[in-house]
């Protein structure tokens, strides 16, 4: 049997609770087998993460002490993950299964 390899989405948020609630149940409808999902929070002040804790608790939620921006966020959460692959989502995407 072939192993599917390791792939992490790794989605950047900041204050963005209503992108998340909008198209995240497109990103967890995936039907591959080897596949996390990431999101790294920017240091938020809306209710972003509570919302993912609440609704989305498989979820894994690296949060950043600041905002870093875009490039430099994306660098501080990857620095701690492992995966084979990483697919870096923006937050208003709407993916197929």
């Amino acid at each position: 049997m072939t192993k599917v390899p390791q792939v992490a989405v790794v989605i950047l948020n900041w204050n963005g609770q209503n992108f998340l609630e909008k198209f995240l149940p497109s990103v967890t409808a995936s039907t591959y087998p080897g596949l996390e999902i990431v999101v790294g929070d920017n240091a938020s002040t809306d209710h972003s993460v509570q919302f993912l804790q609440e609704k989305y608790p498989a979820i894994r939620i690296i949060q950043n002490d600041k905002n870093y921006g875009f490039a430099k966020g994306y660098n501080k959460i990857l620095e701690q993950l492992d995966s084979e692959y990483y697919i870096l989502l923006n937050s208003d995407v709407e993916v197929s299964p």
